[in-house]
């Protein structure tokens, strides 16, 4: 339960601190002084999302704090997330001016999914909107669920079923990329292709150029040639340069600069000789030959075309393509692999949900007869003995709700006939049929505190003594807070807080008073008869709260 609750600085709220009882406590209120800023208070609690608007103008942040008595069960909690135990819990929830907020559990900060993890099992919020939500299927399933005790069968059926979501997304990507690549691969294949055809590996293309090259200037290079083999004829450089060293040979001067030159001499003597040679080799070798000059030219061309192409200006860069063409085709081969992997995997899921949908359909419908037993019962001290209900339950299309189609029927007239409760229910029967069902809720799964916000909406008079009857009777093992209108609702309450709204130093604060039992009886008179406060209703209102 919450044993204290401080705010500061949160929306209309300068200060509050309130040290909360166990029992059932009624909230009140004129229309307007600020009641809502409670439940937006409590809801920053159950980890709902925080919005600037509540920070007020008297600091840069809003501060809400719950002072919790835990439970022996609760110490799981703090040693998974490795959290001080210590009693009372501290709740903190702090929000500065651009929205972003803090969460802190025992002065240590936390996320807001840790904050969600710990408050849910201990504070339930209902608000009027709610009992409309009731008309949702959805909603119907949600409490029936909760009311049933498969709560975790529940929580392990929507894992699974978003797991088998994220499986399907990440299949239908993995398909689509497939897809895409196999409506390239054509003409990946195909440019592949064409690189294959010039032997990149095998094939040297500056080696192709340079002997296209000699068969276009053959007639040019032989004519040079023939002159560097010139060299070394009768009448050539060579037989000149070997008189010379013949006459260089008489002169006798070791030591001296005649030798280095006639060594050089002799050197180029040979060198002339070997160049005539080897001139010689290759104008033996240059033969003309069309045929093989158009398969060179040809090859070139396509060379050339590819390096165009491809808008690069090596054969590697070249060879660099080609092998990334193949590496597509093996990346195809691989996903191909991980699709068939991924559908075994997928189908696995879906079976493993299917099963565990089936199990929970069997439970709801298993559970059918008790609960509508329960609720009746229930609804029958709440001025509605004639009520009769049937949870309809089908096998539907498999969601993430499970395969259950849940069809609520509801008559509360002796010899009307089942109808859907959205249908058939007007606003008071919505309440108390809501109302009936947290009761049991509340039971089920030991709600140590619930804030009820107009839950006794459409309903006045002996209806509004039976339920705040029944809120008291909760009261004893729940703590209960209740805003309500009502003063039937609020007499049958154990404490009371009356909200009001002020104006201090031009300044609109709102405030919360703990009532005495004299202005208890005012407070219950003024709901009765407004704020002219007459004998009567104060006699009235003391009548009640005995």
């Amino acid at each position: 339960m919450i044993s204290k609750l401080r705010i500061s600085n949160f929306a209309l709220i300068e200060h509050l601190e309130l040290d909360l009882n166990n029992g059932f406590t009624i909230v009140t209120g004129e229309t307007g002084s600020g009641k809502s800023i409670l439940l937006n208070a409590f809801s920053l609690m159950l980890g709902e999302r925080a919005s600037s608007s509540v920070v007020g103008n008297y600091s840069n942040k809003a501060i809400v704090e719950f002072h919790l008595v835990t439970r022996a069960k609760d110490k799981h909690f703090f040693d998974k997330f490795q959290l001080d135990f210590e009693e009372p819990t501290i709740l903190r929830r702090e929000v500065v001016k651009d929205g972003k907020s803090r969460v802190f559990i025992n002065d240590t900060p936390v996320s807001l999914a840790i904050l969600k993890e710990f408050t849910t099992d201990k504070l339930l919020i209902h608000s009027q909107y709610n009992t409309y939500e009731l008309k949702s299927k959805q909603t119907q399933l949600e409490l029936y669920d909760s009311l049933a005790g498969n709560t975790q069968q529940v929580e392990a059926f929507s894992k699974l079923y978003q797991k088998l979501l994220l499986q399907r997304d990440n299949y239908n990507k993995l398909v689509r990329e497939f897809k895409k690549q196999s409506e390239d691969s054509d003409y990946s294949q195909f440019l592949f292709d064409e690189l294959n055809k010039l032997n990149l590996d095998s094939k040297n293309y500056e080696k192709v150029e340079s002997e296209l090259y000699k068969l276009d200037n053959i007639d040019t290079i032989k004519d040079a040639l023939y002159q560097v083999k010139g060299f070394h004829e009768e009448n050539g450089f060579y037989a000149s340069l070997k008189e010379t060293l013949k006459k260089l040979d008489k002169i006798d001067s070791p030591g001296s600069e005649l030798e280095e030159i006639k060594r050089r001499l002799s050197e180029i003597s040979i060198e002339l000789k070997e160049l005539s040679n080897d001139s010689e080799s290759i104008i033996d070798a240059l033969v003309d030959d069309p045929e093989k000059r158009e398969e060179l030219l040809t090859s070139l061309d396509e060379y050339n075309r590819m390096l165009q192409k491809h808008k690069v200006g090596s054969q590697q860069e070249l060879k660099s393509i080609r092998d990334g063409l193949s590496d597509n085709s093996l990346s195809l081969i691989d996903l191909d692999s991980k699709i068939k992997q991924m559908s075994r995997s997928l189908k696995e899921t879906e079976d493993a949900v299917q099963n565990l949908a089936e199990s929970l359909h069997k439970n709801r419908v298993e559970a059918q007869e008790n609960l509508s037993e329960r609720i009746v019962k229930e609804l029958k001290s709440l001025k509605l003995p004639h009520t009769k209900i049937h949870f309809k339950m089908e096998k539907g299309s498999l969601n993430e709700m499970g395969i259950t189609e849940l069809n609520l029927l509801f008559s509360a007239n002796l010899g009307h006939p089942q109808i859907e409760i959205e249908k058939a229910a007007s606003g008071g029967e919505l309440s108390r049929f809501m109302l009936a069902l947290l009761k049991l809720i509340s039971e089920s799964r030991k709600m140590p505190t619930i804030l009820f916000d107009e839950i006794d909406s459409g309903v006045s008079g002996d209806v509004a003594q039976k339920i705040g009857q029944l809120l008291k009777n909760m009261g004893i093992k729940t703590q209960l807070l209740v805003i309500s209108h009502l003063p039937q609702v609020a007499s049958k309450a154990q404490h009371h807080l009356m909200v009001h709204k002020d104006i201090i130093e031009n300044k609109t604060i709102t405030s919360v008073d703990v009532l005495d039992m004299d202005k208890r009886v005012l407070e219950v008179a003024r709901l009765m008869s407004g704020e002219n406060v007459t004998q009567s209703a104060l006699d009235t209102a003391k009548s009640l709260m005995t």
